[in-house]
């Protein structure tokens, strides 16, 4: 598979179709983060995303808005059910 990858023009178009896939989606990582956590500012951070994060710098800080600014839950621990009614 390697070998049709790297040697015939429509495998090596395939392999570009997938980096360009994958480069795309870690350049928008930050603001599929905001979408995902419903961050408040996540149109401000999409913006600032697609217009300036190929400068690496304010692709790390868009970065670390959206992960600062989502919601208070963790994503490891379920949600405690509270099976008594007068306490919810």
């Amino acid at each position: 598979m390697l070998q049709w990858m790297t040697e015939s023009p429509a495998g090596f178009v395939a392999l570009l179709v997938v980096a360009f896939i994958v480069m795309l989606g870690v350049y928008l990582l930050p603001a599929l983060l905001a979408w995902i956590m419903a961050c408040p500012q996540r149109m401000t951070i999409s913006l600032l995303n697609v217009f300036l994060g190929w400068t690496v710098i304010v692709w790390i800080a868009v970065l670390v808005w959206a992960l600062a600014s989502g919601k208070a839950e963790r994503f490891d621990e379920d949600p405690v059910v509270r099976k008594e009614p007068w306490l919810r």
